[in-house]
């Protein structure tokens, strides 16, 4: 397949980021992954710990066999309704996967489903998720794929795909955070639009959370807190098991030895132009004839916004590599 050359106008790499799950492309996004929604059916998911996560499964109604299960992974704050989900969604339905659109913990409208909160080192549940829906709903080739922080969770699903007994044949993450506190660092001290964005994300979704389960109480100190930096030290505190920010953060890098594991075919899409993930950390990973990377001069964060239909090159890309 050819680089990604975004159409004339689109090459800024904030535009291209912004572009990924607001605006215009919401018209064009969900009418084309109107298939994708019409056959979608709500299942919740229990864990074995008694978590429960909610998705949606879209089976392929055509009369060829399902290829396999494809499981999507949207990012921090996102939703299985989130534009790239839609988009990469129906492009794999449309190459012949039933597909699954799972939410994370307190992401969507799941906030009542779980007491505790949402944080990225809840691994066990995601995997256990997944490994649940391969079993019941998975063919003869099984793929994740995730962005964002979604890709950070199919990366390190699919480090643990062999040991856990998860039937995935593929992996695939556009974007994925890599390390956790260069990224943090780069939404607080970059563009700025980007740390409001995900402040006022996470606020609206700590507030709906409490209408459930008051028993948090952490609202008044909630409306004093302006920064990620802020929120972060607040909630890693006193709502983790963790010692500090950076343990925290730790438990999720997936640089180093963090993909020692893998061992199905997993690629790696990003972009060199990411304003949120700076491309440095892909040599940081552990090298393994699993692991490909596909880096993008061009593409923002999430994004490869290829023409002003606001269609996405990723998730083209996505549908080639599957087959």
């Amino acid at each position: 397949m050819t680089k990604f050359k975004p159409a004339q106008g689109l090459s800024n790499n904030h535009l291209q980021s912004m572009l990924s799950s607001s605006g215009p492309r919401k018209y064009f996004e969900k009418r084309r992954a109107n298939q994708l929604l019409c056959l979608a059916k709500q299942h919740i998911i229990t864990t074995p710990q008694g978590v429960r996560l909610e998705g949606f499964l879209s089976r392929n109604n055509t009369t060829t066999p399902s290829k396999g299960l494809a499981v999507i992974l949207h990012g921090w704050e996102g939703c299985a309704d989130s534009l790239y989900v839609l988009s990469s969604g129906q492009k794999l339905l449309d190459a012949g996967y039933d597909v699954f659109r799972l939410n994370f913990r307190d992401h969507g409208d799941t906030h009542h489903l779980n007491a505790e909160l949402f944080n990225s080192s809840r691994l066990e549940e995601v995997a256990e998720a997944v490994k649940y829906l391969c079993h019941h709903f998975g063919g003869n080739h099984n793929v994740l794929c995730g962005y964002s922080l979604g890709g950070n969770f199919c990366l390190r699903v699919a480090n643990t795909a062999k040991s856990a007994g998860i039937a995935l044949h593929q992996a695939i993450a556009i974007c994925p955070v890599l390390h956790p506190t260069t990224t943090m660092a780069e939404l607080s001290a970059g563009f700025p639009l980007y740390e409001q964005y995900f402040v006022a994300k996470w606020k609206r979704s700590l507030v709906k959370k409490l209408r459930y389960y008051p028993q948090l109480g952490y609202g008044k100190a909630l409306k004093k807190l302006k920064t990620l930096d802020e929120m972060n030290l607040f909630f890693v505190d006193r709502y983790t098991n963790f010692t500090s920010r950076d343990e925290y953060f730790e438990a999720y890098s997936v640089v180093d030895a963090g993909l020692s594991q893998l061992a199905i075919p997993t690629t790696i899409i990003t972009s060199e132009d990411d304003p949120m993930i700076p491309p440095g950390h892909l040599a940081q990973l552990h090298q393994s004839q699993w692991l490909t990377i596909d880096l993008q001069a061009k593409g923002g964060h999430c994004a490869f916004i290829k023409n002003w239909k606001f269609e996405s090159w990723a998730s083209e890309r996505i549908a080639q590599l599957v087959e």
